[in-house]
């Protein structure tokens, strides 16, 4: 894993198209797979939008298999959502982004990291959405192995 940056940010608020997923959030890549395939499916690809993970539950507080989580296709206007599919805003306002170069079996650790950085800084965490926001594979390389550089942002107080 490499950390390229860590900074507080003021996020705008984010439109999504959205698939709900409950269960252990390792579970969600069959969302974002039929995410991507309708994406694909109905030519939105070519308008460029970015795919985001949100997780709305802590999981030392909620039992794995109710954990809530989204897997998100930003709304870049024109977009339709399917059977099963809803709108989604995330949260917009104060956080710390940590943005990093991960692989599949990273995320854990890359989390870790975000919320040390958090309590590093002395910042309080609040209940807005805690999300990863995918900015692209590095060199153009996909698969579990491949890194990708993605924003791991945590909302403050």
């Amino acid at each position: 894993m490499k950390i390229n940056s860590t900074e507080i940010k003021t996020i705008e608020p984010l439109k999504t198209i959205a698939i709900n997923h409950i269960g252990d959030y390792s579970g969600i890549a069959a969302a974002f797979q039929r995410l991507g395939e309708w994406a694909g499916a109905n030519g939105y690809w070519a308008k460029g939008p970015r795919m985001v993970g949100i997780y709305h539950d802590k999981p030392a507080e909620v039992p794995v298999e109710k954990l809530r989580s989204g897997a998100c296709l930003e709304d870049m206007g024109g977009m339709e959502p399917a059977e099963g599919m809803g709108r989604y805003e995330v949260s917009g306002g104060k956080y710390l982004v940590m943005n990093a170069e991960v692989t599949m079996a990273e995320y854990g650790e890359a989390w870790n990291k975000t919320y040390a950085a958090v309590a590093e800084q002395g910042l309080e965490c609040d209940s807005r959405d805690h999300y990863e926001l995918y900015i692209s594979c590095v060199d153009g390389t996909q698969g579990d192995d491949a890194p990708w550089i993605v924003e791991f942002r945590v909302p403050i107080k």
